[in-house]
């Protein structure tokens, strides 16, 4: 299987999964101790998230990220900003980058087939 191009039995699958996202401009480096920024994921799939930002990082950049799920699971992966969203919610503009993953190995692929499997079952 080619780790950059993960596949899945329902490619559309994704889960309106809320968790906490480490990000960073790309080095290449799975470990996150410090110069990171969290965000929230807000959408997830096999493909791409919609993460919660403080500010838009640029069309085109790389990143660094880790999905925390839990305490003890979590998943790097790394991609790349396709678009950056602004929403007016409540009256306070929320900005969102859309993030298609460029590397995804096959234990991540797993994690996240596994969490958006359990919101799915869970919302059905």
């Amino acid at each position: 299987m080619n780790q950059n191009q993960p596949t899945l039995s329902h490619p559309a699958a994704h889960a309106g999964l809320f968790i906490p996202v480490k990000y960073r401009v790309f080095r290449n480096d799975p470990i996150f101790q410090d110069r990171f920024n969290v965000g929230r994921s807000m959408d997830l799939s096999m493909n791409n998230l919609l993460l919660a930002v403080g500010r838009h990082n640029s069309v085109n950049t790389t990143l660094d990220m880790e999905l925390d799920f839990s305490q003890d699971k979590s998943a790097y992966v790394v991609g790349k900003v396709i678009e950056g969203v602004d929403e007016l919610i409540n009256g306070i503009v929320h900005h969102f980058d859309r993030i298609v993953f460029a590397k995804l190995d096959k234990e991540a692929e797993d994690l996240i087939v596994k969490q958006i499997s359990n919101v799915n079952k869970k919302t059905h």
